[in-house]
């Protein structure tokens, strides 16, 4: 997995998130982003077929209690859909696309 940021509010994620150093990153990349002062941030997600609850978890709490405003746009079928079952599309306003 590979992060590339984009300005002060954007970040790009190349490759299948899957370990615990992929949540550490993520996290360490939004928490810069939300401490930069930006109030919303958008992910772009082209390629990871999945995502671990652990990084679920965090953006979730973001959203909840850090109040930052999340988008997607995620690129794979099976992670949007994954993110549509657990009822999370409009809660990280999560749409098809990368």
């Amino acid at each position: 997995m590979r992060i590339e940021i984009s300005g002060n509010r954007e970040l790009t994620i190349y490759g299948n998130i899957k370990s615990v150093e992929d949540y550490l990153a993520i996290r360490d990349a939004v928490n810069g982003i939300v401490a930069g002062g930006a109030g919303d941030i958008l992910l772009r997600i082209p390629e990871s077929f999945s995502m671990p609850s652990s990084v679920i978890g965090f953006l979730l709490q973001a959203v909840n209690q850090k109040r930052c405003k999340i988008a997607m746009l995620v690129g794979d079928n099976n992670l949007y859909e994954l993110l549509d079952e657990m009822n999370l599309l409009p809660v990280l306003h999560a749409t098809k696309g990368a």
